[in-house]
């Protein structure tokens, strides 16, 4: 009886979190369906901008003269991949990386270059790694395959939540997230599947994929996502934080928020990418 009143309070109802959750979505479902590229492109600067600062905030270099030259280079770096042609993609990584360099060497005795990697980091792990989501948006019917990377990524995050607070008794990797449990990620990734197989019985343009593609795209999406939100675990762990921010309340950080989606925004966008080209 002990334990069951255990459980049912484990699994209590977030309130806080589920609002919080509900707004985001909304604000990226309507900036997916409702603008263009380059409109949704500004939604991407917003998150780029408050992850870089975020991930400054994580090792206490919240200071300006630290994040704000690697936020703008994050944010040309995404606006070059998802825009420009590959040769200048590679020019404006290589500018921006020397830019980097050349500020350390510059301020070396006020900072003792202690920022540079985390500078350099940032532009690839955020800048270039969310550009993804523009990359998706250029594939065939990508307003459609954005929205189920999101489902995705959502359902995977909030099954998983629940299903850990209810079910939850082996840690998945303790040293890195306390509450994370195997039996939530593996019910995080099954209701991940289910949701996205129903959604694609409503929407016609998905049935060019076979039942089985579209289940392998959805799976290894969900692993992908979760690798994602243990990498940032990790950089939370190193930096001594339990959170990335509080902009968000229930979920922390913007960084929190959209940290499955850094590896599986490429993944999900390669995979997919190789099945429509394979798929007949």
């Amino acid at each position: 009886m002990k334990r069951g009143l255990e459980d049912l309070e484990k699994a209590r109802f977030d309130f806080k979190r589920f609002i919080s959750g509900i707004i985001f979505g909304i604000v990226i479902i309507l900036s997916i369906f409702f603008f263009n590229k380059l409109g949704f492109f500004f939604i991407c600067l917003i998150l780029i901008a408050l992850s870089v600062y975020e991930l400054f905030g994580v090792f206490d270099l919240n200071k300006y003269k630290y994040f704000i030259l690697p936020e703008i280079l994050s944010i040309l770096v995404a606006f070059a991949f998802g825009f420009l042609t590959p040769s200048i993609f590679i020019f404006v990584v290589f500018l921006s990386v020397f830019l980097i360099v050349f500020k350390n060497i510059l301020f070396f005795k006020n900072d003792g270059g202690k920022s540079m990697f985390l500078e350099v980091f940032s532009i690839f792990y955020i800048g270039f790694f969310i550009s993804y989501l523009l990359k998706i948006l250029d594939l065939n019917n990508g307003k459609l395959l954005l929205m189920l990377l999101f489902i995705l990524v959502w359902a995977s995050d909030i099954f998983a939540y629940y299903g850990g607070r209810r079910f939850g008794r082996r840690k998945l990797f303790f040293s890195l997230s306390p509450k994370k449990t195997i039996e939530g990620a593996l019910t995080g990734l099954l209701f991940a599947i289910l949701t996205a197989l129903i959604f694609r019985v409503f929407i016609a343009d998905y049935r060019g994929f076979t039942l089985f593609s579209f289940t392998v795209i959805s799976a290894l999406t969900v692993i992908f996502g979760m690798i994602g939100d243990l990498g940032e675990s990790l950089v939370k762990r190193v930096g001594g934080k339990k959170d990335s921010g509080f902009l968000i309340p229930g979920h922390g950080g913007i960084l929190d928020r959209i940290d499955s989606l850094i590896l599986a925004a490429p993944f999900f966008y390669y995979i997919t990418l190789f099945f429509l080209n394979h798929k007949n």
